[in-house]
């Protein structure tokens, strides 16, 4: 019997300490989120029918955005983008086009510091590796978009601007690990091209 109290006490501790935590996120971060969402509004913007609210996707983008690894480095990539289109699907289509352009930029980046410290244990000066990163991401763009695949989509929302067009938001996610992977597969593809 004692076993068992103890055992309750201690789950029960641990169910009010994931309360705390969240009610310190809710604290901390709802104050920042309800000020973006009356920004949104006041310019116009709308959810599709039938998804989450504006207040829902900027919370659940905020918690996905601060999520950690173990190690305390970020679990997920976010890429954001806006695009104008005559229609919503041609403008949503767009925006997502660009927010994955805007990770594969992010890899190009991390390609290029690994190059810039060494991948093969030999420094390279900043436009050299620039330039070695920019030859493999050109020649990888493709496999990189496809293994990119369907980014997961935090915040969608919309608005319809005085010219009739329609404007659209995205805000996107990829997990760390699936980038690492990314870049792992360039660094190899880089050896490969440079040997």
């Amino acid at each position: 019997m004692k076993t068992v109290k103890v055992i309750m006490t201690m789950v029960l501790a641990f169910a009010m300490t994931m309360t705390v935590s969240a009610q310190a996120f809710d604290k901390a971060h709802m104050k920042e989120i309800k000020k973006e969402v009356k920004k949104y509004e006041k310019e116009g913007w709308k959810v599709v029918p039938g998804s989450l609210s504006l207040t829902d996707q900027l919370t659940r983008s905020k918690k996905v955005e601060l999520e950690e690894d173990v190690e305390g480095n970020p679990k997920w990539t976010v890429g954001v983008a806006s695009s104008v289109g005559g229609v919503y699907d041609a403008a949503r289509m767009q925006a997502m086009t660009l927010a994955k352009a805007e990770l594969a930029a992010l890899l190009s980046t991390n390609l290029t510091q690994k190059f810039e410290v060494g991948v093969n244990n030999e420094s390279l000066p900043h436009a050299e590796a620039e330039s070695k990163a920019k030859a493999i991401m050109a020649a990888k763009a493709l496999s990189i978009d496809q293994k990119l695949g369907n980014p997961r989509v935090l915040f969608d929302a919309y608005r319809e601007l005085p010219n009739g067009n329609v404007e659209v938001t995205l805000r996107v996610a990829v997990a760390q690990n699936k980038m690492d992977d990314i870049l792992g597969e360039l660094i190899t593809a880089s050896n490969d091209i440079t040997n």
